[in-house]
């Protein structure tokens, strides 16, 4: 069983118990620090947004001048390339990617 786990079948416990987390841990002989600072790590994975996995790209020969690609970034920032600078950095991924 991995440490993330465990601390989960006990703040699944506890959620369920209706205790406090003092009471619950010293129950248990859990150190009540190291339950909360698992239960915010847990918390926070769930909050997190989880990674878009990757699109298909049908390639195809259109103009360069209809060509575009553009990227968003966790961080919300946007990369946009048109015409023929969009289908050179598509060639290079592709080519590193094969």
């Amino acid at each position: 069983m991995t440490k993330q786990a465990y601390w989960k079948k006990f703040i699944g416990q506890w959620e369920r118990s209706g205790r406090s987390q003092r009471e619950f841990c010293a129950k248990r002989g859990l150190a009540l620090s190291t339950f909360q600072w698992w239960r915010t790590k847990l918390l926070r994975a769930e909050a997190r947004p989880k990674a878009m996995p990757f699109v298909p790209l049908t390639l195809s020969a259109t103009p360069a001048a209809a060509a575009a690609i553009e990227v968003e970034l966790r961080s919300k920032t946007r990369l946009r390339l048109e015409g023929e600078a969009a289908l050179r950095a598509l060639e290079s991924v592709v080519a590193r990617i094969r």
